[in-house]
């Protein structure tokens, strides 16, 4: 059963409503994949999980004023995927998701996050300087990460860590993700298409539809106001001006001391 996010005290509540209806349909958003294809996955189980991308293709409106999708397989190196810029349409991004071959190897999360900030999630290969960024990175794996976080933090995205299986360091996830209410577990693969599916998604709604300004963590840093100014897009204010965070470059606001 899907979640639809558009009532979002049924949403909060858990309660379940009408199936195959496109969900978060009000708001833009770049979404982000990063599928750990190491060989501990196995070829079956990436496999499933491409399709768990497919499923969410499907239930999500995409286009340039809705959701854009970019998805890349990762092991020691970046595997096959395509950016934002790809593609614009259900068909052509679920063509694309089935041109991803698993390569097998080992896990590096750093070089994974890195390729993250430093390509995904530039507009020369089209994310949005509007839109709410979430980047949502999938493994069985536990390998040693020192400070992912703040990797894509700078950029303002939102990190989410899945880990499927009972052989990931969740400690590790802690260390990638947002923060730990980000950090979702999965008993086993086959759950990405089922329960777990619905909790991703329950989750990617709540990010959609909250109010920039009452994120954790907060936008603005040095004590400056965040002030929302419709859909994704927010300014954060401070006595002496403002900093560009959202849609704003080249404006300054003053606020006047009281």
């Amino acid at each position: 059963m899907m979640i639809l996010c558009g009532l979002l005290p049924l949403l909060l509540s858990g309660i379940q409503a009408i199936e195959d209806v496109e969900v978060c349909s009000n708001q833009p958003a770049d979404i982000g994949f990063l599928i750990d294809e190491s060989g501990s996955v196995s070829q079956t189980n990436f496999k499933i999980n491409l399709d768990m991308v497919k499923k969410f293709v499907n239930d999500f409106e995409i286009g340039n004023n809705a959701m854009k999708i970019s998805v890349f397989a990762f092991h020691q190196l970046i595997g096959d995927g395509f950016y934002f810029s790809c593609c614009h349409s259900k068909a052509s991004i679920k063509s694309e998701i089935d041109n991803i071959n698993f390569a097998s190897g080992s896990e590096d999360f750093e070089m994974a996050l890195t390729f993250a900030k430093r390509d995904m999630f530039q507009s020369v290969n089209g994310a949005r300087s509007c839109t709410l960024k979430i980047l949502m990175l999938f493994t069985d794996g536990q390998s040693p990460i020192k400070n992912a976080s703040s990797l894509l933090h700078q950029l303002g995205v939102l990190v989410y860590a899945i880990g499927v299986g009972s052989g990931v360091n969740k400690d590790t996830l802690n260390k990638i993700a947002t923060n730990e209410s980000y950090v979702l577990m999965m008993p086993s693969y086959s759950d990405l298409l089922g329960e777990g599916y619905s909790n991703i998604t329950s989750q990617i709604c709540i990010d959609v539809l909250t109010n920039p300004c009452e994120r954790i963590p907060k936008p603005c840093k040095n004590t400056k106001t965040c002030v929302w100014t419709g859909g994704s897009r927010y300014m954060c204010l401070g006595i002496n001006g403002s900093t560009d965070n959202n849609c704003t470059k080249g404006l300054v606001y003053h606020q006047q001391n009281r």
